[in-house]
């Protein structure tokens, strides 16, 4: 559980956490320099037989990334699960999610997520039908149809994985991606086998004003980064021009949000108009293909 100065959340994220019927888990508590009393609140659960260590940095590393490689380094098991420490997570988390790895003979499952504001409170959201229901696909066809475009594993706190797969993740390029990091990270497992999807909803994300993907966003960083990976990536893949289309018209969509600043669009329009799909066309054809799958 990497930490930075969620102290008012540590108590209902440690609680979840510690609650998890699968009986056999160690967790590693990690802070990066927190300037709360972060610190405080997590030592009252060092003497808890299920923690394994609490690592405090004396200075901030400032990469997430950084800190999900130091927290993994620690793991002695099979799986691996990244608790970020503002969520909370239904008692049952793992043993569903353990169950798909298992009988799916996956290399990563992930679960539906509530998302909720900074008290707690349930935020609605629209879901595709595809979202509705388990299932499972070849990592590549995952990558095409859901992580080049939008990253629809948008929180690591919904995700276990293998460990065994972690010798063909590249440390450096995921840190160097301080926006987009998880993305990667995703791709790279997903590249070396199946993936698994659990409808049930058994996390849930909190949102408030200190995201790091908030500011991001606004300058436009995450896209820039998303059309590294994408270079990345879409050559080991054989993308058809269709998917292509879809990809690019996605970012297009994305570049243009409110959200995003004019520096952080000519930022990323720079990045991603040397795709020869890239441009309002692309954004059309997406439109048409999230109609399509709609129906």
């Amino acid at each position: 559980m990497p930490n930075f100065n969620h102290a008012p959340y540590l108590k209902q994220r440690m609680d979840s956490i510690l609650a998890q019927d699968y009986p056999d888990f160690e967790v590693i508590l990690l802070d990066d320099a927190s300037t709360d009393n972060s610190v405080e609140l997590l030592q009252h659960y060092t003497n808890h037989p299920q923690v394994k260590a609490l690592i405090v940095n004396e200075t901030n590393s400032g990469n997430t990334f950084v800190q999900w490689q130091r927290g993994i380094q620690q793991a002695t098991g099979d799986y691996i699960w990244i608790a970020e420490s503002d969520d909370v997570a239904e008692p049952s988390l793992l043993t569903r999610l353990v169950q798909e790895l298992e009988q799916k003979d996956a290399v990563l499952a992930f679960c539906n997520s509530q998302w909720m504001d900074s008290e707690g409170n349930p935020i609605p959201r629209n879901q595709d039908s595809r979202w509705k229901r388990d299932f499972s696909m070849a990592g590549a066809d995952f990558i095409k149809q859901y992580l080049l475009g939008y990253n629809t594993i948008c929180n690591a706190s919904a995700v276990l994985f293998r460990r065994e797969m972690l010798p063909a993740v590249d440390w450096y390029q995921i840190q160097q991606l301080t926006a987009s990091g998880d993305r990667l990270f995703w791709i790279q497992l997903a590249l070396q086998g199946r993936v698994a999807y659990v409808a049930q909803t058994l996390n849930h994300f909190r949102q408030h004003e200190h995201k790091v993907s908030g500011g991001a966003e606004y300058k436009g960083l995450n896209i820039v980064q998303d059309h590294t990976i994408y270079q990345l990536i879409a050559p080991l893949l054989s993308l058809t021009n269709n998917e292509k289309n879809v990809i690019c018209g996605y970012h297009w969509k994305a570049m243009h949000r409110p959200s995003v600043s004019d520096d952080g669009r000519a930022n990323a329009l720079a990045a991603w108009a040397t795709e020869p799909e890239f441009g309002r066309l692309s954004y059309l054809f997406y439109l048409l293909h999230r109609a399509i799958e709609k129906c």
